[in-house]
């Protein structure tokens, strides 16, 4: 078993501030319209409008550029920006009413995180960020918000974060880390990594939560033939390994208890075991299969076969991935109900 753990570890390393014043003018990088449209109340009396499709990308300038469609173009529709994901009305920003379906903006404070309220005249409107999180030194980094769940649901922005190793952290990057106001960051590195690579340069209010996946004495005889995949084995010890499953428990667990919230879970690379954590996570909250997918092989270094080979170990062991949540991590309802309500909310 050491010997199945070891290549693991090894291809693993292969792979991964005060906000400033808020006051300051934005500056449109192009103007929306000749003109600002008036955001009439009026409108509520009429056929309400919705946006959908709503995409939030950041230039290597800074400039953020969004995009939507509406039910009924040609309604106005008013975009703010706040650091807060919940975009309460006393902390965000308005950036402008327009009719178009896009809006560029830059002047944006580079250190802060950054949430956008699209929300059309009496209608129907979302929040939305850029998914990737920018942490200058440090690789593969999102959020996890955004991500439909189903029943109209889907999971919230600025609330649970995963990334590649954090000890990469420029003096920017800790600044642009200490900005995302996380209680926790669990770390999924073995012991020995953590002892090569150094502890994470986090704030004092973040607390570090050692969760090791892969220490030699984590390790027991495997169930199932090898493959002759190392990886793709490793993600089936994810599954039948009990002392791994204990370590995506508690991350599970974690996530549902809100004094340890927002939280980021990361490995070294943030592929495999952070994506696994990721994958765990987003399965409990009903996001569909094809999305947490998508969001795995974002990651470098990941394949659908190793994905493939973990999914058919839950089903060997458990019959589904309601099995393996129940008997495998030994997750209650009561849980997976905290989990839900905290992660996710109504579009």
């Amino acid at each position: 078993m050491r010997n199945r753990t070891a290549p693991f570890i090894r291809r693993a390393l292969a792979s991964g501030a005060a906000l400033a014043a808020l006051a300051a003018p934005l500056a449109l990088a192009s103007p929306a319209s000749a003109a600002p449209v008036p955001y009439a109340a009026s409108y509520t009396a009429q056929a309400r409008a919705a946006v959908a499709d709503v995409q939030a990308v950041r230039d290597a300038d800074g400039t953020y550029r969004l995009t939507w469609t509406s039910t009924l173009p040609g309604r106005p529709v008013r975009v703010y920006a706040s650091t807060d994901p919940r975009l309460r009305p006393s902390g965000r920003r308005p950036v402008t009413v327009t009719t178009d379906g896009s809006v560029s903006v830059r002047g944006l404070d580079p250190l802060a995180r950054w949430y956008f309220a699209v929300l059309p005249a009496g209608g129907t409107g979302t929040t939305t960020a850029v998914r990737a999180v920018t942490l200058d030194g440090v690789t593969n980094s999102r959020d996890l918000g955004g991500y439909p769940a189903g029943d109209g649901l889907r999971t919230k922005w600025g609330t649970v974060f995963r990334s590649a190793r954090l000890t990469p952290a420029t003096e920017t990057g800790k600044r642009q880390l200490a900005a995302l106001g996380l209680t926790e960051v669990v770390d999924l590195r073995s012991t020995a990594e953590t002892a090569r690579e150094g502890l994470d340069p986090l704030p004092a209010a973040t607390a570090h939560i050692a969760d090791p996946v892969g220490d030699p004495d984590q390790a027991v005889p495997p169930s199932f033939p090898p493959s002759g995949d190392p990886i793709a084995d490793n993600y089936r010890l994810f599954v039948t390994n009990p002392n791994l499953r204990a370590q995506f428990a508690d991350g599970l667990r974690r996530a549902a208890d809100g004094a340890q919230r927002p939280l980021m879970f990361h490995c070294t690379g943030g592929n495999h075991r952070t994506g696994w954590m990721s994958v765990v996570l987003l399965e409990a909250l009903g996001v569909p299969d094809a999305t947490v997918r998508q969001d795995y092989l974002l990651s470098p270094n990941t394949s659908d076969a190793y994905l493939d080979a973990a999914f058919d170990q839950v089903v060997r062991d458990y019959g589904s991935f309601s099995g393996y949540l129940s008997q495998g991590l030994g997750i209650t309802p009561d849980t997976l109900a905290a989990l839900r309500s905290a992660l996710l909310e109504r579009v």
